[in-house]
This record gives structure tokens, C-alpha cells and sequence, in this order.
């Protein structure tokens, strides 16, 4: 895997000093004293003093004041918070491998899936068991923030857990061993249309392993002797910068632009491919409004270069680069340092990226019931890499296919003269 640093869609920080005005230090001085103060007063002199939850109010505190910054952007997780970030970002965990939420009503967390392979579909956990207990401490005491960590731990370790099945009626114990939970941000699949084998990527988001993941996938699908390639970026809100990097350096030739960052003093630092590993092919984007960050980035640097056309509706529009800083308090910082433009200058930041052909997701609302076999199905397939598809009902995957044949007939690779349609 070639190596970037790693990076919440990217850090990039500057090494030269920035000096800061004398009256903004005295503020921020003046600031933290009155913090300080506050802090000091409570301790000393508030009648409670005893029972305040001073880890509670230091985050209450942080959030506020990152809130009032008026950044779209700039986000702050408490320690609790944290764990569930770093499982995004890495894709892997302890556990038992469940997707779940809670039920306010039984006081229980409940299992909305196991996930495929898990310890937790082996043990024989099912869809809306209730998580009533776990190591003999009630989730109603715990609550659900504390349970959901209660049923994390390191791989092999056993952890206890009795769930009341509504559909028995009845209650049950499983001594669940935990293991390591990989999860996969690369599905991917073939189709066949008009005697033409298309290869199909689906990214579900860009953590550590996703770079690795879809070089993989296309090593599959190249030999399978596919002659054109769908990479769906919808709903994907992005990630890790340094994976980026990876997918559009799968195409795009060496030193060819990827993005740009563009500090607020106006220093900028392109970043550039390191030189493809699969041959050229035919290629569609889909993106929606869901596909933000780096799919942005990966959308057009591809679309830029002239190696992919874009389907679907306009992206999210986040060019905002987040630099990640952990807090002494076990708390994490995302703070937007720098923005990013495309390879043709363009800032698409709240602007978004309009495709090269604007098709409309199917109006059609599903039902509750079709909502939820819809989420039970993608929390199964969450360790799996083969991807599920239905062209039938799915208008913007139509449309890629159409354009795909199109380009194949006429023998074209993208050129910018290429007719568009609505």
C-alpha cells in the first residue's frame, strides 16, 4: 500500500511561524482565565461543589465554543465519541458484531442486524432481540452509550449477554466470545448489459483500509476481462485524505492533479498521482448529494482529467479540510485549516459538483417496512465485499449503463466535447 500520512481529509499544516497580534493573545488569554475563574469559583465556593460533573461541564464548555466559532466544519467529540470516530476511521473494532439502537421503551439496546460472519450471528443473536443486560449490569443502569462499549472489548475475551426476544416472548443468555470486526468500505460486483461485462465499485466510505480494499476490487474485476467500470460514490460522506489519494492514483497517470490546498494565508500545496496500476477504461461516477469530502475529490479529479463522467445529482459541496487534534481530556478536535480546489481551480465548497448528466433518485417513498429490510440488509453485508444492486429501481445506475454503452459503441473515452444529456 503506498504510504501518505494519515489524515481526516488531509492535514496539512504550515511550518512557517504565524505571528499573532498582540490584541487576539490578550483575548484569548482573558478568555481561558475567565474559564479558569469560573472553574475556580464553582470548586470553592458553590454549595453542590461535591456532586458537579466537572468532565461533564469541561465538554460542555469545548463544545460550545467550537459551535459559536459559525464553522460548518469544525467539530468536537467528547472521549465517549471518540471510539466511535476511530471506528470509522480504521474500520475495525472488538466486539461481537452488531449494528444496534436503542429502545427507550424496554430501557434495552436493540439489535436492528447482526453482522454476516459476526460472533454475534453465530451465537444466534437475531434482528429486535433486546440487549437487557450484559456481564449482569442492567443496560437501564448503564445506559446506552456505556452499554454499546460494554459489549466491545479485546478479541477472544468473552462477554455475557441476556437479550428478551419479543417473537418467544422469552429471555436468553449467550456467552458470546468477542472477535476482531473488520468491517468493508469496498463492495463491488459485475453486470452485464448489452453483451457488455461492466465492473461495479461501490465505496461506502474512505477509512484506512479503503485505498488497499478497491485495488483489490479492481484487480478482481480486471480479470474478469470487464471493458467498463461504474464506481458508486453515492451517499459516501468522505474520509481519510491519504485514501483519496489511493483511488484517483488507481487511474490517473503520474503527476496528473488531484487536488489542490489552499491555506487561509494563501499558501498552496497540490497533491499529485503517483502513477496508475490499471489499465484505462470507460468510467462513470455516480454521486448525489450524500457524496461529500473525498468522494468529491476522487469525483473530480477523475472528471477533471477527463477520465470519468459524472451521474446523478449534485454532490454535498464540503472542500473544507479538517486537521485532527486529540485533547488532553481524551477528546478529539476537527478544525478546519485549509480548502481544497479541483484540478481545474474550481472551490466547490457549499457549491457542491454538478454531473456531467443530472438524473433524479426514483421519487418513489419506500415503506417503513422496505426501509428497514433495506438497513438490515446493508448492516449484514457491513463485513462483507460483495455488492448488491437493483438496476430496475434504480434510475441513476440506468443512466450510467446507458452512458457507458454509448461511449463504447462510439469508441470514446470521455473527450470534453462529448454531447451531454439530461
Amino acid at each position: 500500500m503506498r504510504k501518505y500520512q494519515k489524515t481526516l481529509v488531509v492535514i496539512f499544516l504550515l511550518t512557517s511561524l504565524v505571528t499573532i497580534s498582540w490584541a487576539t493573545q490578550k483575548i484569548l488569554s482573558t478568555s481561558s482565565n475567565s474559564v479558569s475563574q469560573v472553574m475556580q469559583l464553582i470548586q470553592r465556593y458553590y454549595y453542590n461543589a461535591t456532586s458537579v460533573n466537572y468532565q461533564k461541564i469541561e465538554n460542555a464548555a469545548i463544545d460550545s465554543i467550537v459551535k459559536n466559532l459559525g464553522s460548518r466544519f469544525t467539530y468536537y467529540f467528547s472521549p465517549n465519541e471518540v471510539k466511535e470516530f476511530d471506528i470509522q476511521t480504521s474500520s475495525k473494532y472488538g466486539g461481537i458484531g452488531t449494528e444496534v439502537t436503542y429502545n427507550s421503551t424496554r430501557n434495552a439496546v436493540e439489535i436492528i442486524s447482526p453482522m454476516y460472519g459476526s460472533p454475534a450471528e453465530k451465537s444466534g443473536l437475531k434482528s429486535g432481540d433486546l440487549i437487557v443486560s450484559i456481564n449482569g449490569s442492567s443496560v437501564k443502569k448503564l445506559g446506552y452509550i456505556p452499554a454499546v462499549n460494554a459489549l466491545r472489548g479485546n478479541p477472544g475475551s468473552k462477554v455475557n449477554v441476556e437479550i428478551y426476544r419479543p417473537s418467544k416472548k422469552a429471555t436468553f443468555t449467550f456467552v458470546i466470545t468477542r472477535a476482531l470486526i473488520k468491517l468493508k468500505t469496498v463492495k463491488y460486483t459485475t453486470l452485464n448489459a448489452s453483451a457488455v461485462k461492466i465492473g461495479y465499485v461501490r465505496i461506502t466510505n474512505f477509512s484506512e483500509t479503503t485505498g488497499d480494499e478497491f485495488s483489490k476490487a479492481l484487480d478482481i474485476l480486471y480479470s474478469q476481462n470487464i471493458k467498463a467500470l461504474i464506481i458508486d460514490l453515492r451517499n459516501d460522506p468522505g474520509g481519510l485524505f491519504s485514501q483519496a489519494l489511493e483511488v484517483a492514483s488507481d487511474f490517473l497517470p503520474k503527476g496528473k492533479l488531484i487536488v489542490t490546498m489552499r491555506s487561509r494565508y494563501g499558501v498552496e500545496r497540490p497533491f499529485r498521482s503517483y502513477g496508475n496500476v490499471h489499465r484505462r477504461l470507460p468510467i462513470v461516477i455516480l454521486v448525489n448529494h450524500g457524496s461529500a469530502s473525498s468522494s468529491e475529490i476522487v469525483s473530480a479529479a477523475l472528471r477533471d482529467n477527463g477520465y470519468a463522467a459524472l451521474v446523478g445529482e449534485r454532490t454535498y459541496g464540503k472542500a473544507a479540510v479538517q486537521t485532527e487534534f486529540r485533547l488532553s481530556n481524551g477528546g478529539l478536535l476537527l478544525l478546519v485549516t485549509n480548502h481544497y480546489f479541483t484540478p481545474n481551480g474550481k472551490d466547490i465548497n457549499l457549491k457542491g459538483i454538478t454531473p456531467d448528466y443530472v438524473v433524479k433518485e426514483s421519487s418513489a417513498t419506500p415503506t417503513k417496512n422496505e426501509s428497514y429490510k433495506e438497513l438490515i440488509q446493508t448492516v449484514v453485508g457491513s463485513t462483507q465485499s460483495t455488492a448488491t444492486i437493483n438496476i430496475k429501481k434504480d434510475l441513476q445506475l440506468q443512466k450510467g449503463i446507458e452512458v457507458l454503452i454509448k461511449e463504447m459503441k462510439s469508441q470514446l473515452l470521455f473527450p470534453k466535447e462529448l454531447p451531454k444529456s439530461k
